[in-house]
């Protein structure tokens, strides 16, 4: 090996170092991976161009490099770079518009009453107390909805699958209900308009003998 191409090879390893610490402080700077591609590119082609390569081989027939023509080199010309963009990430946007559209498929409930019994009706005697609903559309059970039934705030039916709902015997006096319809989560979609009631039981007073 001629001693020209012993020194050549010192200088070539010493300008890469150089060239890579500069890239390094460089890269770091940057905030995305594209602009990381494109600097790159540039500095190893800008570099190369600059300081001329040769490629040739040596006394042992091995391929040789060298920053200075030698003896039967010729200038060597690298591939250009093949830049890959990076895999798009869906935007957060996108995300959300997708979530409310699937929230926006959920059943919409146009109508939910209480068919009886009806506001301001007075019950007498009733130990058995039935609360009947309609609703439109119909409730959606594969979505989880169930219907709940509030008396005076309170749930006294809770995660119901029908319309017509069962009371039973309620105290004397005055009380309001109302209907709900919620989802699986326990998120009210639909009420009803409050229904007052008047519930009233007789009872046979005992003579004294």
């Amino acid at each position: 090996m001629r001693a020209s191409e012993l020194i050549a090879k010192p200088r070539i390893r010493g300008a890469f170092l150089l060239q890579c610490q500069r890239l390094k402080a460089m890269l770091g700077c940057m905030k995305t991976s594209l602009l990381k591609y494109f600097l790159l590119a540039f500095i190893l082609n800008s570099s190369m161009i600059s300081a001329g390569l040769y490629k040739g081989l040596d006394e042992e027939g091995n391929v040789t490099y060298s920053d200075k023509p030698f003896e039967n080199s010729e200038q060597f010309t690298p591939p250009a770079l093949t830049i890959v963009d990076a895999p798009k990430v869906p935007a957060k946007k996108e995300a959300v518009e997708e979530k409310e559209e699937k929230q926006a498929e959920e059943t919409k409930y146009t109508k939910l009453t209480i068919s009886a019994p009806v506001n301001d009706q007075t019950i007498w005697n009733e130990p058995d107390l039935m609360v009947s609903l309609q609703l439109t559309p119909a409730l959606n059970i594969a979505e989880g909805h169930t219907t709940w039934l509030l008396m005076d705030g309170k749930p006294i039916v809770e995660n119901s699958q029908s319309l017509l709902l069962h009371i039973g015997r309620s105290d004397r006096g005055q009380h309001t209900l109302q209907a709900q319809v919620r989802n699986k989560k326990g998120k009210i979609i639909k009420r009803s308009k409050p229904v007052i009631i008047h519930i009233k039981n007789s009872f046979i007073r005992k003579q004294p003998r």
